[in-house]
Protein backbone atom coordinates (compact mmCIF):
# COMPACT_ATOMS: atom_id res chain seq x y z
CA UNK A 1 0.00 0.00 0.00
CA UNK A 2 2.85 2.35 0.81
CA UNK A 3 4.47 1.66 -2.61
CA UNK A 4 1.24 2.50 -4.40
CA UNK A 5 0.94 5.79 -2.52
CA UNK A 6 4.54 6.75 -3.40
CA UNK A 7 4.00 5.81 -7.04
CA UNK A 8 0.82 7.93 -7.04
CA UNK A 9 2.76 10.94 -5.69
CA UNK A 10 5.53 10.50 -8.29
CA UNK A 11 2.96 10.28 -11.10
CA UNK A 12 1.14 13.34 -9.75
CA UNK A 13 4.37 15.36 -9.73
CA UNK A 14 5.17 14.25 -13.31
CA UNK A 15 1.67 15.11 -14.54
CA UNK A 16 1.90 18.54 -12.93
CA UNK A 17 5.24 19.18 -14.66
CA UNK A 18 3.88 18.05 -18.04
CA UNK A 19 0.83 20.23 -17.54
CA UNK A 20 2.97 23.23 -16.57
CA UNK A 21 5.24 22.78 -19.62
CA UNK A 22 2.20 22.44 -21.88
CA UNK A 23 0.58 25.52 -20.37
CA UNK A 24 3.74 27.59 -20.86
CA UNK A 25 4.10 26.40 -24.47
CA UNK A 26 0.49 27.29 -25.28
CA UNK A 27 0.90 30.72 -23.67
CA UNK A 28 4.12 31.46 -25.56
CA UNK A 29 2.94 30.30 -28.97
CA UNK A 30 -0.59 31.68 -28.56
CA UNK A 31 0.62 35.15 -27.60
CA UNK A 32 3.19 35.22 -30.39
CA UNK A 33 0.49 34.87 -33.05
CA UNK A 34 -1.40 37.98 -31.97
CA UNK A 35 0.45 40.52 -34.11
CA UNK A 36 -2.36 42.86 -35.16
CA UNK A 37 -0.46 45.94 -36.32
CA UNK A 38 1.46 46.65 -39.46
CA UNK A 39 5.14 47.06 -38.66
CA UNK A 40 5.74 49.86 -41.15
CA UNK A 41 2.85 52.12 -40.13
CA UNK A 42 3.11 53.96 -36.82
CA UNK A 43 1.11 57.14 -37.38
CA UNK A 44 -1.36 58.86 -39.66
CA UNK A 45 1.25 60.34 -42.03
CA UNK A 46 2.72 56.89 -42.74
CA UNK A 47 -0.78 55.49 -43.28
CA UNK A 48 -1.59 58.29 -45.72
CA UNK A 49 1.60 57.72 -47.73
CA UNK A 50 1.03 53.97 -47.77
CA UNK A 51 -2.61 54.29 -48.89
CA UNK A 52 -1.82 56.74 -51.68
CA UNK A 53 0.49 54.18 -53.29
CA UNK A 54 -2.53 51.85 -53.79
CA UNK A 55 -0.48 48.65 -53.49
CA UNK A 56 -2.15 46.64 -50.72
CA UNK A 57 -4.45 43.75 -49.93
CA UNK A 58 -7.27 43.42 -47.41
CA UNK A 59 -8.23 40.09 -45.90
CA UNK A 60 -11.40 40.16 -43.86
CA UNK A 61 -12.06 38.15 -40.73
CA UNK A 62 -15.75 39.05 -40.30
CA UNK A 63 -18.77 39.61 -42.53
CA UNK A 64 -21.69 41.60 -41.12
CA UNK A 65 -24.89 41.16 -43.16
CA UNK A 66 -27.30 44.05 -42.68
CA UNK A 67 -30.55 42.11 -42.39
CA UNK A 68 -29.20 39.54 -39.92
CA UNK A 69 -28.09 42.32 -37.58
CA UNK A 70 -31.42 44.16 -37.87
CA UNK A 71 -33.62 41.12 -37.16
CA UNK A 72 -31.44 40.00 -34.26
CA UNK A 73 -31.32 43.51 -32.78
CA UNK A 74 -35.10 43.80 -32.78
CA UNK A 75 -35.53 40.58 -30.82
CA UNK A 76 -32.56 41.15 -28.48
CA UNK A 77 -30.76 44.51 -28.59
CA UNK A 78 -27.83 43.24 -26.50
CA UNK A 79 -26.98 40.27 -28.72
CA UNK A 80 -25.21 40.50 -32.07
CA UNK A 81 -25.31 37.16 -33.86
CA UNK A 82 -25.11 38.62 -37.34
CA UNK A 83 -21.31 38.46 -37.51
CA UNK A 84 -19.98 35.64 -39.67
CA UNK A 85 -16.42 34.45 -39.14
CA UNK A 86 -14.52 34.38 -42.45
CA UNK A 87 -11.26 32.90 -41.18
CA UNK A 88 -10.49 30.01 -43.51
CA UNK A 89 -12.79 31.35 -46.25
CA UNK A 90 -11.05 32.89 -49.24
CA UNK A 91 -11.71 36.63 -49.48
CA UNK A 92 -9.69 39.63 -50.56
CA UNK A 93 -9.64 43.16 -51.87
CA UNK A 94 -6.44 43.94 -53.77
CA UNK A 95 -5.44 47.42 -54.86
CA UNK A 96 -2.72 47.44 -57.50
CA UNK A 97 -2.28 50.92 -58.95
CA UNK A 98 -5.53 51.91 -60.61
CA UNK A 99 -6.91 48.35 -60.65
CA UNK A 100 -8.96 46.66 -57.97
CA UNK A 101 -9.56 42.92 -57.59
CA UNK A 102 -12.41 41.98 -55.23
CA UNK A 103 -13.65 38.59 -54.06
CA UNK A 104 -15.94 38.72 -51.03
CA UNK A 105 -18.27 35.93 -49.93
CA UNK A 106 -21.83 37.19 -49.59
CA UNK A 107 -24.24 36.30 -46.82
CA UNK A 108 -27.58 37.99 -47.05
CA UNK A 109 -30.69 38.50 -49.12
CA UNK A 110 -30.65 38.96 -52.86
CA UNK A 111 -33.60 41.07 -54.03
CA UNK A 112 -33.46 40.28 -57.74
CA UNK A 113 -31.32 38.79 -60.42
CA UNK A 114 -29.07 35.81 -60.14
CA UNK A 115 -30.03 32.49 -61.55
CA UNK A 116 -29.26 28.86 -61.10
CA UNK A 117 -25.56 28.13 -60.82
CA UNK A 118 -24.90 31.85 -60.46
CA UNK A 119 -22.08 32.91 -58.21
CA UNK A 120 -22.95 34.07 -54.74
CA UNK A 121 -19.82 36.10 -54.03
CA UNK A 122 -19.24 39.77 -54.74
CA UNK A 123 -16.67 39.81 -57.54
CA UNK A 124 -15.04 42.61 -59.45
CA UNK A 125 -11.77 42.91 -61.32
CA UNK A 126 -10.80 46.00 -63.24
CA UNK A 127 -10.56 49.76 -63.01
CA UNK A 128 -13.24 51.16 -60.70
CA UNK A 129 -15.40 54.14 -61.56
CA UNK A 130 -15.49 57.34 -59.53
CA UNK A 131 -12.56 56.36 -57.30
CA UNK A 132 -12.08 58.91 -54.54
CA UNK A 133 -9.61 59.06 -51.68
CA UNK A 134 -10.14 61.04 -48.48
CA UNK A 135 -8.30 61.43 -45.19
CA UNK A 136 -9.45 62.12 -41.66
CA UNK A 137 -6.44 62.93 -39.50
CA UNK A 138 -8.54 63.57 -36.38
CA UNK A 139 -10.03 60.07 -36.47
CA UNK A 140 -6.84 58.46 -37.83
CA UNK A 141 -8.17 56.86 -41.01
CA UNK A 142 -8.14 57.08 -44.81
CA UNK A 143 -11.07 56.10 -47.02
CA UNK A 144 -11.54 54.92 -50.57
CA UNK A 145 -14.92 55.15 -52.25
CA UNK A 146 -15.65 53.78 -55.70
CA UNK A 147 -18.32 52.25 -57.91
CA UNK A 148 -17.99 49.05 -59.91
CA UNK A 149 -20.17 47.16 -62.39
CA UNK A 150 -20.14 43.41 -62.83
CA UNK A 151 -22.47 42.02 -65.48
CA UNK A 152 -25.90 43.35 -64.48
CA UNK A 153 -25.03 44.29 -60.90
CA UNK A 154 -23.74 47.65 -59.66
CA UNK A 155 -21.70 47.99 -56.48
CA UNK A 156 -20.62 50.90 -54.35
CA UNK A 157 -17.62 50.27 -52.07
CA UNK A 158 -16.56 52.23 -48.98
CA UNK A 159 -13.18 51.05 -47.69
CA UNK A 160 -11.59 52.54 -44.57
CA UNK A 161 -8.01 51.85 -43.47
CA UNK A 162 -6.78 52.63 -39.95
CA UNK A 163 -3.17 53.12 -38.85
CA UNK A 164 -3.34 50.05 -36.56
CA UNK A 165 -3.73 47.76 -39.61
CA UNK A 166 -7.50 47.32 -39.40
CA UNK A 167 -9.78 47.72 -42.41
CA UNK A 168 -13.51 48.21 -42.70
CA UNK A 169 -15.45 47.69 -45.93
CA UNK A 170 -19.10 48.40 -46.71
CA UNK A 171 -20.68 47.25 -49.96
CA UNK A 172 -23.96 48.53 -51.38
CA UNK A 173 -25.42 46.56 -54.28
CA UNK A 174 -28.18 47.14 -56.79
CA UNK A 175 -29.46 43.57 -56.27
CA UNK A 176 -28.56 42.57 -52.70
CA UNK A 177 -28.83 43.79 -49.13
CA UNK A 178 -25.91 45.85 -47.89
CA UNK A 179 -23.08 44.04 -46.15
CA UNK A 180 -19.96 45.14 -44.30
CA UNK A 181 -16.67 43.42 -43.57
CA UNK A 182 -13.88 43.93 -41.05
CA UNK A 183 -10.35 42.69 -41.42
CA UNK A 184 -6.68 43.57 -41.79
CA UNK A 185 -4.63 45.14 -44.57
CA UNK A 186 -1.02 44.71 -45.58
CA UNK A 187 1.25 45.52 -48.53
CA UNK A 188 0.95 43.31 -51.58
CA UNK A 189 3.56 40.54 -51.68
CA UNK A 190 6.51 41.56 -53.85
CA UNK A 191 5.71 38.97 -56.54
CA UNK A 192 2.27 40.55 -57.06
CA UNK A 193 3.64 44.08 -57.19
CA UNK A 194 5.77 43.36 -60.26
Amino acid sequence: MKNDNQQYKVNLVLYRRYFLVLLIAVALFGCGAANYTMKDIHNFEELSQFAQQKEFEIENQWANPLRANTVTFISNPNFNSGNINLIGNPNYIKFKGDSVDVFLPYFGVRQMGGGYNDRGAIKFKGIPEELSFSENKDKDYVRYEFSANDDSENYQFFITLYSNGNASTSVNSSQRDNISYTGKFEPLPEKEEE
